[in-house]
């Protein structure tokens, strides 16, 4: 079963249209023929069943024939606040893979560590986001915000539980075998190459963040990304 999207403001409560790129897909790639049933979600919690009424170049009507809810959403929601990678390659994969686990936010952050502090692609992960949702048939798709620095973020993280990946010892350290599936809501930020510096970790402390221990092998930022969400999902 594949999926399709289309945003919200293209559903109605029998019918939904499918524009642009995603229409010109549909028609001219994969040759969908009137009557065909396809399956569509809006990207924020719905998936529809559908039966194609019509096709034109960049235009897909459908008739809405069943509506799913939440489908393959896990029921923790977890914010990942990622650090820019060096490697612009490497960042686009901590996407893809944590949108595929099952992210429901995405805030690319910029530390005292990260190289390319200027980086702005959000229209591009997005992009990312939405090709990863479809493919691992997922209904909700992920918000990739602007770039912020760690300051902000930092300080704007309202999660149930909030974490930051840090080597360093403390006494609020845990493991993630440590942590128990009653929360509805995770933060969890994630350090570029070289980590977090002593301050970021201890300003992280003072607004109530837990530091988190991955174990004893170091990662690289976006295999810590990927490990941690497959974990804590």
């Amino acid at each position: 079963m594949e999926y399709y999207y289309t945003p919200k403001q293209y559903v109605s409560s029998a019918t939904l249209s499918i524009v642009d790129d995603e229409a010109r897909h549909l028609g001219r790639v994969l040759r969908k023929q009137q009557g065909e049933e396809i399956f569509v979600t809006d990207g924020e919690g719905s998936v529809y069943r559908c039966k194609i009424n019509s096709l034109k170049k960049e235009l897909i009507d459908c008739i809405i024939t069943e509506k799913i809810i939440s489908l393959n959403e896990p029921k923790i929601k977890i914010n990942l606040y990622q650090s820019l990678i060096k490697n612009p390659d490497r960042f686009e994969f901590a996407i893809e893979k944590a949108v595929e686990l099952g992210v429901h936010t995405i805030h690319p952050v910029i530390t005292e560590h990260v190289i390319n502090k200027t980086t702005n692609k959000t229209e591009r992960w997005q992009a990312i986001a939405l090709s990863a949702m479809k493919q691992s048939q997922r209904c909700v798709l992920p918000k990739i915000y602007e770039p912020v620095n760690f300051t902000d973020a930092i300080v704007s993280a309202k999660g149930e539980l909030k974490l930051i990946a840090d080597e360093k010892e403390n006494d609020s350290r845990l493991s993630i075998a440590d942590i128990e599936d009653s929360f509805s809501t995770i933060d969890i930020f994630i350090g570029p190459e070289g980590g977090f510096t002593p301050q970021e970790a201890e300003l992280a402390i003072s607004q109530g963040f837990k530091i988190l221990s991955l174990g004893a092998r170091k990662f690289r930022s976006e295999t810590a990304a990927i490990y941690t969400i497959g974990k804590l999902l």
